[in-house]
């Protein structure tokens, strides 16, 4: 128990220059050790009881939120960079990988700050289509420890419901989406080179251009009814007018699937089970690897880049989204 307490004392003093002041990360160290040891339901009166400080902290502990003192966004790109430099980190080709969602919370205070209606698409009949609560986007990164893989979170920020008046939107600014700020998420904390694994809702231009300028990877899943582009052969004896093209004729994604017979076979854990899996790597504008399972199932996946193993890909979408459990729950 205590070599515990000590790495923690460790981990905590490595993110003292992100507070300019000793005052704030003392509160900071407090609220840590009241979240870990609390055994009530998450609220500020319950870190303050797990640590032994009564009601008349109350007041102060509510002033930290709002302190100027640090920044929530530097504290925890510090804490990302102490992460990333960890030897448990699972990486590709020598490349850390992260793991990137949106979480829907739901939330009962109508009056609460950034609480609105939420649509719900799942194809779990035990969830209702809408609820109210908070829209949170949520990047990590995956770990490994032998045979055991997590996903820890890096930052969590709450991406819809809240307007400012500096952040109202004008005709001058460009257009912030979902999809966009989860891009910004990721291209902000993420190291360059890295991989970054996103459900098929993030699959669009935004963000590939993002992910393109600042040379990360995106791991992710298409629909079948997506077209692709087929690399452009030129004939230097043909010449038209206008512009040489620059790729070749479209190509629908669910024409590709090839005879299961045809196709290559890997073993790969599942959910807990050991399942075949049949698959197709295609070069084409955007490199994809067409997986294809036992059980007339069929997804398209798609890669930064063509690796030379497509199985490691679809194996580490496969443990991300595994441990995608991790996000749940502010």
């Amino acid at each position: 128990m205590m070599k515990l307490c000590h790495r923690l004392e460790q981990i905590l003093g490595v993110l003292r220059p992100a507070f300019s002041r000793e005052a704030s990360f003392r509160w900071f160290v407090l609220f840590v050790w009241g979240v870990l040891l609390n055994t009530q339901p998450p609220a500020v009166t319950s870190y303050l009881n797990a640590i032994g400080l009564g009601e008349d902290y109350y007041g102060q502990s509510l002033h930290w939120f709002k302190s100027c003192a640090f920044s929530v966004e530097g504290l925890c790109a510090r804490w990302g960079r102490w992460l990333s430099e960890q030897g448990h980190v699972h990486r590709i080709e020598g490349q850390r990988v992260y793991v990137g969602d949106g979480i829907k919370v739901a939330k009962e205070g109508r009056k609460m700050p950034g609480v609105k209606g939420l649509h719900q698409e799942s194809e779990d009949v035990s969830k209702p289509e809408w609820i109210r609560g908070h829209y949170f986007n949520a990047l990590s990164l995956l770990l490994g420890a032998g045979s055991a893989y997590f996903a820890v979170p890096i930052i969590l920020k709450l991406h819809d419901g809240l307007t400012t008046a500096t952040a109202e939107a004008t005709e001058a600014q460009p257009k912030t989406t979902l999809v966009t700020k989860m891009a910004d998420l990721c291209t902000a904390y993420a190291q360059a080179g890295s991989y970054i694994v996103l459900d098929a809702y993030f699959a669009c231009e935004p963000v590939v251009t993002r992910f393109r300028r600042h040379q990360l990877h995106l791991i992710s899943r298409v629909r079948c009814s997506a077209v692709a582009h087929a690399q452009f052969s030129r004939v230097p004896t043909v010449k038209g007018p206008g512009r040489p093209r620059q790729w070749g004729s479209k190509v629908k994604l669910q024409t590709l699937f090839a005879p299961i017979e045809h196709c290559q076979q890997a073993q790969v854990w599942l959910y807990g089970q050991l399942v075949t899996v049949y698959y197709q790597c295609v070069e084409l504008h955007w490199d994809m690897t067409l997986p294809r399972k036992s059980g007339h199932f069929r997804r398209v996946d798609k890669e930064g880049e063509c690796s030379d193993e497509p199985k490691t890909a679809k194996d580490i979408y496969r443990r991300a989204k595994s441990r995608s459990c991790t996000h749940r729950g502010p």
